[in-house]
């Protein structure tokens, strides 16, 4: 049986990117023959300088929406990262099987500098993301094109330590699965749809209400050729619904494409707004239903079934090297 890690960060209020982009596939990953980990990584987002309350309440709220989305957790286990201590434990040992120059060079370290300074948590970033994946000895991991770079650097560091201490780490593969829908903003479908507040109306949040998704949706940019076709380069707009729809439905880009091919822009617009209501709909009703005492005992459950894997990661790690 395959083990699979994964992690989201709570930077927010989860959004329609979120869901397509990453938990959709984890529901469909925890319905595999697999042991899943689905890992809030909140250690991460301290590497943004979040606010205390809002980087709290955003826990929770992750926490509540990845229950609300089906995720079978009869082989899945949710926890939050920063109350599993062993990540960032791994993190120190980890850290003296990467060189400076290798983190240096990661893409994101370049673009993150820029806006938060280059203080060396976001050097560092990648390290704790190798730690994450090797404590539960992850042989496949869901990402994105833009964490392949950070899987290969996980796969160097398992590499080095194995060469130096023997096999203790299987090298993580990137999952061979359909991956997650990359959603653009409505308003502006050149950026990836955002958290953040200035791009308010070009994300759809899991909890918005129909109306206001028909009416994002109404106003989102497209293009004056009336023309529904796959072309993110000369069409990113009408190219980002087609996404949406066919990430929804769970049908290729081209039958999508296909099936609208005589609509008006208006009218595909509407059409996949109300795809999206109705995938939204069973989210939100399982969110709201959700009591305090399920989640409760959801979160002890799940944080117990971590930490018995980690630990047993760590006994092999540190007998190893030799400080067990």
């Amino acid at each position: 049986m395959k083990t699979v890690f994964s992690g989201i960060q709570p930077s927010g209020l989860v959004h329609l990117g979120n869901l397509l982009g990453a938990i959709n596939n984890w529901v469909k990953l925890s319905e595999e023959n697999s042991k899943n980990y689905f890992c809030i990584v909140d250690l991460h987002s301290l590497t943004g300088l979040p606010n205390k309350d809002d980087l709290n309440k955003s826990i929770g709220d992750t926490l509540k929406v990845l229950i609300a989305s089906g995720i079978n957790l009869d082989n899945s286990v949710i926890y939050t990262q920063s109350k599993l201590q062993e990540h960032a434990y791994l993190s120190w040992i980890l850290s003296n099987f990467c060189q400076v120059g290798e983190l240096q060079r990661m893409t994101q370290f370049k673009e993150k500098s820029s806006s938060f300074g280059t203080h060396s948590g976001l050097l560092t970033y990648p390290i704790l993301m190798a730690s994450d994946i090797l404590i539960h000895k992850a042989n496949e991991v869901p990402v994105g094109d833009d964490q392949t770079q950070h899987l290969e650097l996980t796969r160097n560091i398992a590499e080095r330590f194995n060469s130096n201490y023997g096999e203790i780490f299987p090298i993580p593969e990137k999952s061979i699965g359909k991956s997650g829908a990359r959603l653009m903003s409505l308003r502006h479908p050149e950026n990836k749809m955002s958290k953040s507040s200035d791009d308010i109306n070009g994300t759809i949040y899991f909890n918005d209400s129909k109306e206001s998704i028909l009416k994002k949706f109404k106003s989102s940019v497209t293009d004056s050729e009336n023309i529904i076709k796959y072309d993110p380069e000369l069409k990113p707009g009408i190219s980002n619904l087609i996404e949406i729809y066919a990430a929804i439905t769970d049908r290729e880009i081209k039958d999508s494409e296909k099936e609208f091919q005589n609509l008006q822009y208006g009218e595909f617009k509407i059409a996949v707004a109300e795809t999206v209501v109705d995938y939204l709909e069973p989210i939100k009703k399982k969110y709201e239903e959700l009591t305090t005492n399920d989640i409760e005992d959801i979160v002890e459950k799940n944080l117990n079934l971590a930490q018995e894997s980690a630990a047993k990661t760590i006994m092999e790690v540190e007998e190893a090297l030799g400080i067990n």
